[in-house]
């Protein structure tokens, strides 16, 4: 009713604009009804409008609606025959989104054709796009793409998909899922003898057992990639596994070890003048540095990466760049110049829609207003990035987060509502099996207790933190953890 009225204003007023959207609507909620002769007939007057003003974004639209009708009246060919249309001008014009969704449409034909060979090129077309947009629709792509591979029995790509499955759990921090898939990947590598794939699937199983803390068993993964990458002669991939071995020592609280193999990563890098894998060293070494209390000296490095970062043009490091040497400004205790500097980096991560990135950095300037003593501002920019996260679906931080909020109400003597969240902060560790804020998490519940004189169940918490500190090998935890059951 109302697409007719706005239909009856555009004809009368001659805007034709209008008048293509609304015949476009109305063809919409005809095929919602399931009255698709009547939505084909609207959609192609909406069409003919389209194309007489030359407004291609529309016709994409169109085209896609029509192959949408013809699909459900069971006229696959016709259907088809839009789909690759909307392709057509999705190439045209540069709209990623809608090529990789029409590589998918098309691929659903060659599929129900029984021409897997084509579905499969389709699939993995649609595939490399939504990867290189962030397409949250990859997750369905990939699996279709694994289903078409797993009927004709291309282990190759069936090996490739469940490693790009990996990466996407890994990226939205459902660490145990991505572990899942990483394995099967793996287990198709070997089987085939593929050799690169082998190293990949270790670096990758590396990855996720770092970002579940379980650093031991990081650094033998990474070691086994380390050494396949050596054998078979890849130098770009034993750089970056340096770079990982580095970071995991690092953790580890190996800071010596740590500097070696960030500057054999770095070595390798220059070698090959690859600036980007060299940002990304300095950037380790950084950190290291960090680590081993020589401010000083991870401000030079940080502010290597930004240099090579403001050269190639990558924001993505830039706005990194600068929230580590707010970072490194912060640990001096200039929280102003800390403050500067993670401003500095905000800006460039909400311009290029860095969730992630905008996500530590409000942490990081919720961290420096608390410091200030300003909680209230402190809980402001925390409730920023559990809004950011839970809208990414990043379960890491939403667990560090609620850790965060948790230690803000804490120091605001509300013990009750600093449980709760450090309550929240575990059951999420749990989940994704992080085991350092597991171990983090129920020190902070022990400290709640102890503030609440509770010192039986202070112990216990203690006890539970201490236990998973040993398992991973976090050295600095345990100490603090010795130090606080000797004051309960």
């Amino acid at each position: 009713e109302y697409y007719e009225k706005a239909l009856a204003i555009a004809i009368e007023i001659g805007d034709k604009q209008v008048q293509s959207k609304s015949y476009g609507n109305l063809g919409n909620v005809f095929q919602l009804l399931g009255e698709y002769q009547k939505a084909k007939e609207y959609c192609e007057k909406a069409l003919a409008i389209a194309i007489e003003i030359g407004d291609k974004q529309v016709q994409s639209a169109l085209y896609s609606d029509l192959g949408s009708v013809f699909k459900s009246l069971g006229e696959y060919q016709k259907a088809k025959e839009y789909y690759e249309k909307v392709l057509a001008i999705a190439i045209e014009i540069g709209d990623k989104q809608v090529q990789s969704a029409a590589y998918n449409n098309l691929a659903n034909f060659f599929q129900l054709g029984g021409e897997y060979q084509k579905a499969k090129e389709y699939c993995e077309k649609a595939l490399a796009i939504a990867i290189e947009i962030g397409d949250k629709q990859v997750q369905k792509y990939c699996e279709k793409a694994l289903a078409i591979a797993i009927e004709i029995g291309d282990k190759q790509v069936q090996s490739a998909l469940y490693s790009d499955l990996g990466s996407v759990f890994k990226s939205l921090g459902e660490y145990q899922k991505a572990k899942e898939y990483y394995e099967k990947a793996l287990a198709i590598a070997i089987e085939i003898g593929d050799k690169q794939v082998q190293s990949k699937s270790y670096g990758n199983l590396g990855s996720v057992f770092k970002s579940l803390g379980e650093y031991q068993k990081a650094k033998e993964y990474c070691e086994k990639a380390l050494a396949i990458a050596i054998e078979i002669g890849d130098k770009q991939v034993q750089s970056s596994l340096y770079g990982n071995l580095g970071s995991v020592f690092k953790s580890l609280g190996e800071y010596e070890k740590a500097k070696e193999y960030c500057e054999k990563a770095l070595a390798i890098a220059i070698e090959s003048g690859d600036k980007q894998v060299q940002s990304a060293s300095y950037s380790d070494l950084g950190s290291v540095f960090k680590s081993l209390g020589e401010y000083q000296k991870a401000k030079e490095y940080y502010e290597k990466v930004l240099a090579i970062a403001i050269e190639i043009g990558d924001k993505q490091v830039q706005s990194k760049s600068y929230g580590n040497l707010g970072n490194v400004f912060q640990l001096l205790g200039e929280y102003q110049k800390a403050k500067e500097y993670y401003e500095k980096a905000l800006p460039i991560a909400i311009e290029i829609g860095d969730k992630q990135v905008q996500s530590a950095l409000y942490s990081n300037l919720g961290s420096v207003f608390k410091s200030l003593g300003e909680y209230q501002k402190a809980k402001e920019y925390y409730e920023k990035v559990l809004a950011i996260a839970i809208e990414i679906g990043d379960k890491q931080v939403q667990s560090s987060l609620y850790g965060n909020l948790g230690s803000v109400f804490k120091s605001l003597g509300e013990y009750e509502k600093a449980k709760e969240y450090y309550e929240k902060a575990l059951a999420i560790a749990i989940e994704i099996g992080d085991k350092q804020v597991q171990s983090s998490s129920y020190g902070n519940l022990g400290n709640v207790f102890k503030s609440l004189g509770e010192y039986q169940k202070a112990k216990e918490y203690y006890e539970k933190a201490l236990a998973i500190a040993i398992e991973i090998g976090d050295k600095q935890v345990q100490s603090a953890l010795y130090s606080n059951l000797g004051s309960v």
